[in-house]
């Protein structure tokens, strides 16, 4: 195997080049929490000369038209409904969050640094790329609770940089992981811009051209999941109409919860038959959006899908990820709220909060995991923890709130707090959030840790090829233990010793040690020759691989590479 001419002349090209940086994500331009995230961090890089951009963007294909508008190198990670590699894509979980792709789109951009910032299981096949010599890996994994799994504290091993995405995550990675990972001193949580979340100068007003009233709200915005606390805050506002209903009529009218969420969601919860169960399908609003005009409206409960009062010809759907506000929609829906609450059992960030903030909106959240570094940063009002429990899939500390703390803290924001002092609130919780939480300074810690980098401290994508040794020969000697068994094979026919360490592999030798393997709800036996099958599934994805690198004009392009 050898490199021709074009090889060269590409390769020579590629040594002049910037820094190249490759993040792997939801698409940029969608509006879920990690698509702003890498929006806001990717045009900074892309502004700055020192750099060169791509990304992986996951939940889209090559047909949306958003991505011609994206000025940095852009590969879709998902296929239409009717492309004929659908079943391919569908073929595991994982292809979803970039794996299938992964690798191709490497040997296409050749980075200098690879980075993610999503959940560990999102990002940790990036682990086992035989490309991983070539590039600097940098995660930023959404710690939201301790302990973590001891196969994540393995995969934040194998990165080069782990930056902490706040310092109660810092605490939890230093405590576990200790001098194994190599944490990057400072955190870079998440941010907000402040000329795009702000104060409207009428609230009032602004109430009423939407509710056609001035109206008392708690709000949240908050992903419809199992770790958000939908049942508990209801019943705690449930508890508070109750409290008010008969002792304050006035307030009782013109008080409302709003959930700026998603529904139906697949694993999410049944919120009608919640608003049913408390009584308060009267009392909630929901944000619906028209997909023909794109306009947005409160709205209570009524059916998923509704007629759009605008230009009574669209569809209205609860809005979602996929049909979601923008961000000058979403400023307007923060502004709507009184006090903004986060009840979850954990987060890793929980970047509404910030959000909200920017906007004076107070803050009330969870006295747990980052909910707690985020309220107090801000002066919010902390929720107690009512019980802390042991989670079955993560095997890591959630909690509950208190609800009866809640009801009483919203009793005492609208009952008891005078107009002048929640004003003087909202002027502090913006001037704190602004000086915590700006994308400018998340910005700057990535930017400090990009440089920091040595790139040469990697093998250049250049580096001649690997000539690979037939293995067909090498026979594994007997009675060894099932450690020494996969160690063997790891150096002598993968040639790949530095595996040994990655969490597939420690897994792999656990599971050969209890002879049986728990796989999506099932546990079956297994066996040394099936992991050699897991093993060979490497080597011939590191053959596979090596040809992409070493041979780059000879790789058929297909229509996500441009």
């Amino acid at each position: 195997m050898s490199y021709d001419a074009r090889d060269y002349c590409y390769f020579n090209l590629l040594d002049t080049m910037k820094k190249r940086i490759f993040l792997v994500n939801d698409a940029s331009f969608l509006n879920t929490g990690y698509s702003i995230y890498g929006r806001e961090i990717l045009k900074r890089f892309h502004n700055n000369p020192n750099f060169e951009v791509a990304e992986l963007g996951c939940y889209c294909d090559i047909s949306n038209d958003q991505i011609k508008n994206i000025p940095w190198k852009f590969y879709p990670n998902g296929v239409s409904g009717s492309d004929s590699r659908l079943a391919e894509y569908k073929s595991s979980n994982l292809n979803k969050f970039g794996q299938w792709r992964f690798n191709r789109c490497l040997a296409d951009f050749k980075p200098h640094i690879v980075f993610d910032i999503r959940d560990y299981w999102m990002f940790a096949y990036q682990e086992n790329s035989p490309y991983k010599k070539y590039f600097n890996w940098v995660v930023m994994p959404a710690t939201d609770s301790a302990p973590p799994k001891n196969e994540w504290l393995y995969t934040y091993s194998n990165a080069d940089v782990v930056i902490p995405y706040t310092d109660w995550a810092k605490s939890v990675l230093s405590t576990y992981g200790g001098k194994n990972i190599n944490l990057f001193p400072k955190i870079a949580n998440a941010g907000i811009n402040p000329d795009e979340f702000y104060p409207v100068d009428d609230k009032t007003s602004h109430k009423v051209k939407f509710f056609g009233k001035d109206v008392s709200i708690v709000g949240t915005v908050m992903r419809n999941q199992k770790r958000k606390l939908f049942p508990d805050m209801m019943l705690a506002y449930k508890k508070y109409l109750d409290k008010i209903q008969t002792s304050n009529p006035e307030l009782y009218n013109k008080s409302y919860l709003y959930l700026h969420t998603s529904y139906p969601e697949d694993a999410g919860w049944d919120l009608p038959s919640l608003l049913l169960e408390y009584g308060l399908l009267d009392k909630t609003y929901f944000t619906y959006i028209c997909r023909q005009c794109k306009d947005f409206f409160p709205s209570k409960f009524q059916t998923p899908i509704k007629e759009c009062p605008y230009c009574q010809k669209g569809v209205a759907t609860i809005s979602n990820p996929s049909v979601g506000v923008n961000t000058e929609q979403l400023n307007k829906i923060y502004n709507f709220f009184d006090i903004f609450v986060q009840y979850a059992i954990c987060e890793g960030f929980g970047m509404p909060q910030v959000e909200a903030a920017a906007c004076g909106i107070p803050i009330a959240s969870v006295d747990y995991s980052a909910m707690t570094e985020v309220v107090e940063k801000l002066d919010g009002y902390k929720i107690p923890v009512n019980r802390v429990f042991r989670e079955l899939e993560t095997n890591a500390n959630r909690v509950y709130p208190d609800n009866d703390f809640t009801t009483k803290l919203f009793y005492d924001f609208f009952v008891n707090t005078s107009d002048d002092t929640k004003l003087e609130k909202s002027k502090n919780t913006r001037e704190k959030c602004i000086s915590y939480y700006t994308w400018d300074n998340v910005y700057a810690v990535w930017e400090e840790c990009f440089n920091n980098i040595d790139v040469n401290s990697k093998q250049s994508w250049l580096t001649a090829p690997t000539e690979h040794i037939s293995h067909k020969n090498n026979k594994v000697p007997k009675n060894l233990t099932n450690t020494e068994f996969v160690e063997f094979i790891c150096h002598n026919i993968i040639n790949e010793p530095d595996i040994l360490n990655t969490a597939i592999v420690q897994c792999l030798i656990r599971d050969l040690t209890n002879g049986i393997i728990v796989k999506e709800g099932s546990i079956m036996p297994i066996d040394r020759n099936q992991a050699i099958q897991v093993l060979e599934g490497y080597l011939n994805n590191k053959i596979s691989c090596e040809k992409m690198r070493t041979q780059p004009s000879a790789i058929t392009k297909e229509d996500f590479i441009k």
